[in-house]
């Protein structure tokens, strides 16, 4: 059955990082904070789920651009990143930190970023 909702489904999405727009190049991905169930085993039986929290996160390859330092992000802590897809989501990192470390592709001008905090957030319209 498809769904009663018209338009884009995926492609289009624009990205801001402390209030600044970026370019994004592709492979824009998130995960919502929530949790995780992992199962508990013993030597009788399957007990039960064990619940644990886990981060969020937000990743995207972006476009370098001349007026802004890419080193910045190495390390940073407290970044709110908000990003807008095309079917209408909107995905909030809030008081992010940026994990792993950053290349630039200079033939392309591109390089990748990854937030993760505990509260990231998948609002739908």
């Amino acid at each position: 059955m498809s769904g009663s909702n018209r338009g884009p489904l995926a492609g289009w999405a624009a990205l801001t990082i402390n209030g600044v727009q970026w370019n994004v190049v592709g492979e824009l991905t998130y995960q919502a904070s929530g949790f995780q169930n992992e199962t508990l085993k013993g030597q009788t039986a399957v007990e039960g789920p064990q619940t644990m929290p886990v981060q969020g996160f937000l990743s995207a390859q972006l476009r370098d651009r001349p007026d802004m330092k890419v080193s910045a992000f190495q390390g940073a802590n407290g970044v709110t990143a908000v990003a807008t897809l095309a079917n209408g989501k909107v995905i909030t990192v809030v008081n992010g930190w940026h994990v792993e470390t950053i290349s630039l592709n200079t033939q392309e001008g591109t390089f990748e970023v990854r937030f993760e905090s505990d509260v990231v957030t998948e609002d739908t319209v």
